[in-house]
């Protein structure tokens, strides 16, 4: 009876004790510390990802007709960073951009079709300081401020009374944009991040040659202060 009655003991505080080992495992995410991330020698490194598409068929827009549209856009985006110190980085982003668009509408009685597509390539060295807003950290107010450095090309394809225009552009841009944010994470390491450009200042200069014989230049300088909300940038981000 005694080692029954020890042995129902020795269960008993067996399951306790892999009950309160479990406890331990799966606490409550809440509670996780990320106080190790943004510190001096981390390393960072993000994606984004940009896609957008328009299709339409005999959609009236007002001043034309559209009879057929089929337009997209595909962006990606690369970051590196390196912390110098506490709650601040130094990096760089490489991004490519591609648009294509084909449209076939009537305007001031003109039947029209427009092909064209385009590609960029661009570089922006960056830096970046955080402000935890919690003791965990798990979230972070970040300002980014980059220098944008770009260059691309386009041909533009345009028929309309019989006649072919042909339009190839180059084009090279710079400009300075200073970029809030926030930054989320899910687990260690790993961030979800959300921004939008606040103040931009940009050159652009194009180079465009029509039909291969006729050229032309523009230098356009834009400073601004708007903020469009609809054109939230999202990442996913590693810090390590």
């Amino acid at each position: 009876m005694k080692k029954l009655f020890f042995s129902l003991l020795l269960c008993m505080y067996s399951i306790c004790s892999v009950a309160q080992d479990s406890t331990k495992v799966d606490s409550d995410p809440r509670d996780l510390d990320f106080n190790h991330n943004q510190l001096k020698g981390q390393w960072y490194t993000s994606l984004t990802l940009q896609l957008s598409s328009s299709n339409a068929e005999n959609e009236d827009q007002f001043i034309r007709q559209i009879h057929t549209q089929d337009n997209g856009e595909f962006e990606i985006g690369i970051q590196g960073g390196y912390f110098i110190k506490d709650f601040f980085m130094v990096g760089v982003e490489y991004s490519y951009n591609s648009k294509n668009k084909n449209e076939v509408y009537t305007a001031n009685d003109v039947r029209t079709q427009l092909k064209s597509i385009s590609h960029g390539h661009y570089i922006a060295p960056f830096i970046r300081n955080y402000i935890p807003l919690s003791a965990s950290r798990r979230f972070s107010i970040f300002n980014q401020t980059a220098l944008q450095i770009g260059m691309g090309r386009s041909l533009q394809k345009t028929e309309a009374n019989g006649e072919t225009t042909k339009v190839l552009t180059d084009r090279v841009t710079m400009g300075i944009g200073i970029q809030p944010g926030l930054a989320a994470f899910i687990k260690d390491g790993f961030a979800f991040e959300a921004s939008v450009g606040l103040l931009g200042l940009e050159m652009d200069h194009q180079k465009s040659i029509t039909n291969y014989t006729e050229e032309s230049k523009r230098t356009d300088f834009d400073l601004n202060f708007r903020v469009n909300l609809l054109q939230i940038r999202l990442a996913v981000a590693y810090y390590f």
